[in-house]
């Protein structure tokens, strides 16, 4: 240290000076763990009846007031009350539920998720109800007979006032009630912002985007609004602090072609928040897209850091700023950050940008703030700024504006360095603070870019229906996901010969299979709490749904209903014999998915979708000639269920033979109904070596509590997939292809139970 102080120009290093510089730590907002919604590219959520209402009645009660202090025409809304309590209570009820339901998943996204979508629903609501009170007053204005050009300037000028000044109001409302939570936050996800407060809260989410000249200037040096005048700043900053700034991403973008950036692909935020485009397009103009693309944050994302570095009032700090040169080093820096302004031309108008947020406060925030800014800079004269001003807007009193005007000027002019340097490091503090809200700007539009915020209720059933939905209200809506599903598909074999028949013996159809059929199939439905997808004269479609908030034995359930189904069939079967009608047949197939199935309407219909259907129909068929069957099990024909693989086909990849089933009056189960009900219900096993009569396979015999708390027992047989070598059937070389097949048949199944209750 004592070699520096020798030094002549002593400078401090890198970790010398960035030991007393703050650093942001920003959470990264990253929604890629949620699925996809209905869209299929962005979430779907709904932060719930109550939070929208709230927001919907603060707005409007905002907006009522706001619009007192402008109103150009046409007859305004009543006042409303004050809402601001509601909105409180609600919130805050929604704001603790959400973290305590991110804290007990593990997931600081899922409250991200709910702030992001808060402030998104506030924004699109005050965007809508603006809209709808500035159609109201130009049509006001018309009817008074002002022309079509002064309601379109006026209605403008209103609009952008009220956006950017309902917004402010509710979202101020909304941050001081997340700050006065924030110990309750950090206690539940260990952040007091998952979402950084000056991203959640950014005066640009506010104006969407930079807003008008005369709210940006009220935040920012009027200045900046210009990118031209910004790159400039940014290139005297970036050169005079290059040797203590991070190696990456901190450079100028190359200077932009007017021609080539007027065809850049701008987003638009599928038309919802128009500041998205604005900003990204301001930000490809004056920064590298490396930095505001790739989360960098860096000392220079925190404003208060340029007065620790250039103001010689400021006190604190350690390191460096105790060193006995750091004064004339902070004035070394502060000389030639303002001699490479003055160099590019910029270094008044930021000074005079500063003068003016006070001026313009002065002046009752009255005239247009770039015909101000010029006056203070001297580019007009003062009469001739005052006469452009009144031909925009009546002043109340010329005279006192001019001698404000003229008063202000001066003070600039005869301004010391002292004070000038006071207000280039304030005017400093504004650009980085400009360059801050920016990049945050473009983190919080881009994650607001990817919630849909979902409003009709068919899209909210559909999305629901399909697990998508991220339902973030208060309403209490219990959790009841669908973690697996069970399809039970009916193939009725033997209806149009039936239908014939009846004609013939002069029996109505319609009434005999409403009543003996239908009508005691919806009966069976209803009593085992299945779902009906699709029920005709040759077909049915069921469903069970397995839920996460009442897990039940769904495949159990399925196989004891398609034995009732069978039993049914058969009852009306005799029936038909003894009027001389042929018989009824049916296949029965039962497959098993884990998850959801998936969901479509139209008009109002559900339509299931799901691969299970696909395999119960399969399972469900029968084309195999009972020629066949006799082969194996002559004295199965009229109750069976077999699987046959014949010779292999021609394809030679697969190598594998095509399978035919026999599926007549039996139910088959495929692999994943089979494993998940030995999940179900205890199985045990019986060879069928120890059974007198009973088809070759393995046995599961269990029990389980069916409808109506009655015991029910179920039988499965498992058997190999026999294969037909084109003259006789074989057992296959490996054995692995299997299928399971539900006992129907009472007799086997009472041989069955017989024999276990005599080996125990």
């Amino acid at each position: 240290m004592a070699i520096l102080d020798l030094h002549p120009r002593w400078k401090p290093s890198l970790d010398l000076l960035l030991g007393n510089l703050r650093v942001p730590r920003r959470k990264r907002i990253d929604f890629s763990a949620f699925p996809p919604g209905l869209d299929g590219a962005r979430i779907d959520v709904w932060v719930g009846d109550s939070l929208v209402k709230a927001i919907d009645e603060l707005v409007e009660a905002s907006l009522s007031r706001r619009a007192h202090s402008l109103n150009p025409g046409g007859a305004l809304s009543t006042l409303r009350g004050d809402v601001s309590d509601a909105f409180r209570e609600i919130y805050g009820v929604a704001s603790l539920m959400n973290a305590r339901r991110a804290r007990k998943a593990m997931r600081r996204d899922l409250y991200q998720l709910f702030q992001l979508s808060v402030v998104k629903q506030i924004l699109l609501t005050v965007d809508h109800k603006v809209a709808q009170w500035c159609a109201g007053a130009e049509a006001g204005m018309e009817r008074a007979g002002h022309s079509r050009q002064e309601r379109m300037w006026q209605m403008q000028l209103c609009q952008d006032r009220l956006r950017y000044q309902v917004a402010q109001d509710v979202l101020t409302l909304m941050r001081m009630l997340d700050r006065a939570g924030r110990k309750r936050r950090k206690s539940l996800l260990g952040l007091s912002w998952p979402v950084a407060e000056e991203l959640i809260y950014n005066p640009l989410l506010q104006l969407d985007g930079l807003g008008t000249k005369e709210h940006f200037l009220e935040i920012y040096p009027l200045v900046l609004l210009d990118p031209v005048q910004f790159r400039k700043v940014e290139a005297v900053i970036l050169d005079v602090l290059d040797e203590w700034l991070p190696s990456k991403c901190i450079k100028l973008p190359p200077p932009p072609d007017q021609t080539d950036y007027r065809q850049l692909s701008i987003r638009e935020d599928r038309g919802e928040l128009r500041g998205y485009a604005r900003v990204e397009a301001f930000l490809r103009r004056v920064m590298d897209e490396e930095e505001y693309t790739q989360d960098c944050v860096h000392w220079l994302d925190e404003p208060a850091n340029l007065p620790r570095l250039l103001d010689s009032h400021y006190k604190g700090g350690c390191g460096a700023w105790c060193h006995p040169r750091w004064p004339e080093f902070q004035s070394r820096l502060a000389s030639r950050i303002e001699a490479g302004l003055q160099e590019a031309d910029v270094l008044e108008p930021l000074i005079a940008s500063v003068r003016l947020k006070e001026l313009y406060s002065e002046l009752g925030r009255r005239g247009a703030p770039d015909l101000l800014l010029d006056y203070l800079l001297g580019r007009r004269s003062l009469s001739g700024v005052v006469m452009a001003l009144e031909k925009q807007e009546k002043l109340p009193n010329p005279s006192a504006y001019q001698a404000r005007l003229l008063q202000a000027s001066k003070a600039l002019q005869q301004a010391g360095g002292a004070q000038r340097r006071r207000w280039l490091v304030r005017a400093l503090e504004g650009h980085f603070t400009l360059r801050r809200d920016l990049k945050l700007a473009w983190v919080g539009y881009r994650a607001m870019n990817e919630i849909a915020l979902l409003q009709s209720d068919p899209d909210l059933e559909l999305s629901r229906s399909n697990g998508l939905l991220q339902d973030l209200g208060i309403e209490g809506r219990k959790s009841d996901a669908i973690i697996g599903h069970v399809i039970i598909k009916a193939d009725l074999r033997g209806s149009t010969a039936l239908i014939a028949s009846m004609n013939q013996a002069g029996i109505n159809p319609a009434t005999y299979f409403s009543r003996n059929l239908f009508n005691p199939v919806n009966t069976l439905i209803k009593a085992y709490g299945a779902e009906k997808l699709f029920l005709e004269g040759d077909a049915a479609i069921l469903a069970f749904l397995d839920r996460e908030s009442a897990p039940a034995a769904v495949v159990a359930r399925a196989c004891a209903l398609a034995q009732e189904l069978i039993a049914l069939l058969e009852r009306r079967n005799r029936q038909n014999e003894r009027r001389g009608l042929p018989r009824l047949e049916v296949g029965v197939g039962i497959a098993y998915e884990k998850g959801p199935p998936t969901y479509l309407f139209d008009e109002g219909h559900k339509i299931t979708i799901s691969p299970a259907i696909h395999r119960a129909d399969r399972l469900s068929s029968c084309n195999l000639p009972s020629a066949f069957l006799e082969k194996l099990d002559s004295q199965r024909a009229g109750r069976a269920v077999e699987v046959v693989r014949f010779a292999e086909t021609a394809n030679l990849i697969a190598k594998t033979g095509e399978l035919r089933r026999y599926n007549v009056n039996g139910v088959e189960l495929d692999e994943a109904a089979f494993r998940r009900l030995r999940q179900e219900i205890v199985l045990r096993t019986v060879s069928a070596e120890a059974l007198v009569g009973m088809p070759e396979g393995r046995y599961y015999v269990g029990r389980f509590t069916a409808k109506e708390g009655k015991t029910r027992w179920l039988v499965v047989r498992e058997a190999i997939v026999q294969r037909w070598n084109g003259e006789r059937f074989v057992a296959d070389s490996d054995g692995r292809l299997r299928f399971h097949e539900v006992i129907t048949d009472p007799g086997l199944i009472k041989q069955i139970r017989r024999h276990l209750k005599g080996s125990s």
